[in-house]
């Protein structure tokens, strides 16, 4: 089903450019990547009382995954858009004891976490600032809707454990784009809230240069952390990596 929801959200990534840069005063950006996330952190379910390390307890080390974003740049005062699909997946075999869900583990273990991220960010550009910096600065603000489904499962033998957590975190959004030449540009991201207990944020930066035509590459880092006590899941961890990404720019 994960890999389903993600095949889904790269095919709209891919058609809705062909789409909408057909109607007037519209500019789009679309892209797939590769991440490489290392995690770091803990979490424990409701039923616990010692927080489990992702290193340590759940023998959690990097992973390949693949990501997928779309920007639309609104014409006269509609908000713009950024779409952005970022699922993870971590599993490993480890041999460890210790209770999770309220139920103890000792041996050899399978241990997993699904992490989906799915973002819809509506924000403006300043006025006047690109026209003010010849086309070479750019600085957007708004705000971020993070719907994430996350699952966390231990299983040895037939015995197993699992808690899941749905909830969607509305972000504050901060976009700069310089543009120092006509080819060649860095990107920096902010998204962001704390709520009562609740925090999270995540930061990206990307360098990005013209290859040919729309078609344009970049490669950058990103960092998300979470600290968050929702539905009998009670996590607070980070995952950080390099990322490469190829798409196009109308």
């Amino acid at each position: 089903m994960r890999d389903i929801k993600f095949i889904i959200c790269l095919l709209v990534l891919i058609t809705i450019p062909v789409q909408v840069t057909a109607l007037p005063m519209f500019g789009i950006e679309g892209a797939v990547g590769v991440w490489w996330p290392t995690p770091d952190g803990n979490m424990r379910t409701g039923a616990d009382t010692d927080r489990l390390d992702l290193k340590n307890d759940f023998s959690f080390s990097r992973e390949t995954e693949f990501s997928g974003r779309l920007k639309i740049d609104m014409p006269l005062m509609i908000p713009n858009a950024y779409f952005m699909a970022n699922p993870l997946k971590f599993n490993e075999r480890t041999t460890n004891s210790f209770e999770f869900g309220g139920e103890s583990f000792s041996g050899e273990l399978n241990t997993e976490m699904k992490i989906n991220q799915y973002d819809l960010g509506l924000y403006y550009a300043i006025p006047f600032l690109r026209a003010a910096t010849l086309d070479k600065l750019n600085v957007d603000a708004g705000l971020n809707f993070r719907f994430i489904d996350a699952e966390a499962s231990v299983s040895q033998g037939s015995h197993s454990e699992s808690e899941s957590m749905n909830i969607v975190i509305p972000q504050v959004y901060l976009g700069v784009q310089f543009q120092p030449v006509e080819r060649f540009s860095f990107e920096a991201e902010a998204r962001g809230l704390t709520y009562r207990n609740d925090t999270s944020y995540s930061l990206l930066g990307r360098v990005k240069a013209s290859a040919f035509g729309p078609v344009f590459v970049s490669g950058g880092y990103r960092y998300d952390d979470y600290d968050i006590d929702k539905d009998g899941l009670i996590i607070n961890f980070n995952f950080s990596g390099p990322f490469l990404e190829t798409g196009l720019s109308f």
